[in-house]
């Protein structure tokens, strides 16, 4: 056995260990949440805030689970698409924004000119600003009564509340809706759609990792009870989350569907305009074609491969995305490189780089700015070169 051998063996056995681990922490949401509580749709209302008013959304206020024992109104956009709505009502999504965000008027209108009714809500107890943007040092949201706040337990509920008034409004498909979470938003994702069977697919952008150092209840404690399909997309030099703690989510994740693992994708908002997403929430709530899936790694005698699953709309290119950085860099300050991969029938293969540490193979089946419509096999660690 050569050492490279010895020492994926080796590693394979401290993936298991983070697993064991996972497991002494890994919790039923149940036991924080009421979830038939939760599913009758609440009461909403216009939300009367002049500055919120756009002439292609509703503004709201919908009844929230109350907050210390006071009821607390949650503002969100409902946005429809203009095409003429197809038998049974527009497939619903359901999108939760990031850290510093808000329920964003522009990307309610962006995902409604993708077809979707879309819910979008303020999760902060606040509503947007006039012409919210994102730019940093400026708040994006003015506080409603109460005062912005942030509290996992509340935020969770009202998101399953949202989810139950999606599925109420008259132009939607209640059988056609899709979650799709941003930055916190996809960690608030493992947790919701632990809770929450009844939606048909789950998008995860940049985050959603398992980390038992993070946040209580976002630590990816819920990962293992996924009770719908879901689909990551993330940088290799995302700030908040490394690839190994992603991998350790997909992993323990029973419903992985695909992920999109990409060169130093920016982190942002702009997330929400991936086509990758777009994409897999099409697939979810309608059945059109995902994005490529690409099996794990395996690697031998030097060289890496990985089977294609699915070739979604058909492959135009392969890839091995690798980095020769280690323990001494930063996962957010590492150069990652790609080298093209060989495909055989349905196996990517290449010859491992010299001095690579991490990499990783993906396969695309369309052209993006973002360069993010591939499919990812797992991302495997190597050893350090021998001195």
């Amino acid at each position: 056995m050569s050492r490279m051998e010895k020492w994926l063996g080796a590693a394979c056995g401290i993936a298991a260990g983070v697993c064991a681990y996972c497991a002494d922490f890994n919790e039923d949401p149940a036991k924080y949440w009421k979830f038939e509580e939760l599913t009758k749709a609440p009461a909403y209302r216009p939300s009367g805030i002049e500055e919120c008013k756009d002439p292609d959304l509703q503004d709201i206020l919908f009844d929230g689970v109350p907050f210390k024992g006071k009821p607390a109104p949650v503002f969100a956009y409902i946005a429809y698409p203009k095409t003429p709505m197809p038998e049974g009502g527009y497939p619903g999504v359901l999108l939760i924004h990031g850290g510093g965000g808000t329920a964003y008027p522009y990307f309610a209108k962006l995902w409604a000119s993708k077809g979707f009714a879309v819910l979008m809500i303020d999760w902060y107890n606040c509503r947007p600003l006039k012409r919210a943007v994102e730019k940093r040092g400026q708040k994006p949201n003015a506080p409603l009564e109460g005062g912005r706040r942030n509290d996992v337990l509340t935020n969770v509920a009202n998101m399953v509340l949202a989810h139950s008034l999606l599925r109420s409004l008259p132009n939607v498909n209640p059988e056609k809706t899709v979650y799709v979470g941003l930055s916190w938003g996809s960690w608030y994702g493992t947790a919701v759609t632990a809770l929450d069977g009844r939606f048909k697919g789950a998008v995860e952008i940049y985050c959603g990792d398992i980390n038992p150092k993070k946040n209580f209840l976002l630590n990816g404690r819920f990962v293992h009870a996924a009770k719908v399909p879901m689909y990551w997309v993330c940088s290799t030099n995302d700030a908040n989350v490394t690839l190994d703690t992603l991998q350790a989510s997909w992993d323990a994740c029973p419903k992985l569907v695909t992920k999109s693992v990409v060169v130093r994708l920016p982190h942002s908002h702009v997330g929400f305009r991936f086509p990758a997403c777009h994409r897999m929430a099409h697939h979810f709530a309608e059945g059109a074609p995902a994005l490529p899936v690409v099996g794990r790694m395996t690697v031998k005698d030097g060289n890496a491969s990985a089977k294609v699953l699915s070739r979604g709309k058909g492959l135009i290119k392969t890839v091995f995305c690798y980095t020769t950085d280690g323990e001494d860099v930063l996962p957010k300050n590492r150069k990652w490189q790609e080298t093209p991969a060989q495909l055989s029938g349905d196996e990517l293969s290449v010859k491992l780089p010299e001095g690579i540490r991490q990499g990783f193979f993906s396969a695309y089946d369309e052209k993006s700015g973002f360069r993010d419509c591939c499919g990812s096999s797992n991302v495997v660690n190597f050893p350090a070169p021998e001195k």
